[in-house]
């Protein structure tokens, strides 16, 4: 496989050019001479491309199936993650319902795989999300606890910035505007360490708009 076709591919993505990620994914797929690790890695960035241009039917196809040979072979760490892909696929398309029976699957599958702290805490932040959608509030809170919880047992800071969100959306939603504020300039904090600028920038977004009900009428 060209090494550069996969780098140009990725680019395209990370500038949100879709077609032209998705083009160059199914070009690289086109070659014969792709081992099986090499095709695998392609179809998956091909599935992740799909989702974000909401061509949800077909990226859960990929992620389906990619869970299912994962689960053939017995790759359990594999068919966890190609299954959390199924369920951000039924996040995005706003199947809550679905999207919570696949991070309960996918859960099952990190307790056998011993729970590491970083896996609890991705699958906490999704279970908590879908629960706080499904207006399912006690659950959706001790979700996304946990999410912080183990996150920060972790180096990586954007599941921490990911968990202080959630717990701001979360505290937004009951009306806790302070906690909110409090929770979104943690989770801002993190990004910006994480070099992760769009995150920074959708937590930006909501402090801003939620600031202003906390500044005294003139």
């Amino acid at each position: 496989m060209d090494a550069n076709a996969m780098t140009r591919a990725w680019a395209a993505f990370e500038r949100e050019d879709w077609t032209q990620a998705e083009a160059l994914y199914r070009e690289i797929l086109g070659d014969t001479a792709l081992t099986s690790a090499e095709q695998q890695e392609a179809r998956f960035c091909l599935g992740y491309v799909l989702a974000h241009a909401d061509h949800f039917n077909e990226a859960r196809e990929i992620f389906a199936s990619l869970r299912q040979e994962a689960a053939t072979r017995g790759d359990l760490a594999f068919e966890h993650v190609a299954l959390h892909q199924v369920g951000m696929v039924e996040r995005m398309a706003g199947h809550w319902q679905a999207a919570q029976d696949c991070f309960e699957r996918e859960r099952e599958l990190i307790v056998r795989l011993g729970n590491a702290d970083l896996a609890v805490a991705v699958n906490a932040y999704e279970l908590g999300t879908a629960a706080q959608h499904l207006g399912q509030q006690a659950e959706a809170k001790a979700w996304l606890d946990l999410s912080l919880t183990c996150a920060e047992r972790t180096d990586d800071l954007i599941a921490v910035g990911c968990a202080h969100r959630g717990l701001g959306d979360w505290s937004s939603a009951q009306g806790q505007l302070s906690e909110a504020l409090s929770c979104w300039r943690s989770a801002h904090a993190s990004f910006l360490a994480a070099e992760d600028n769009r995150a920074a920038s959708d937590v930006e977004r909501r402090l801003s708009a939620k600031s202003a009900n906390l500044r005294p009428a003139r």
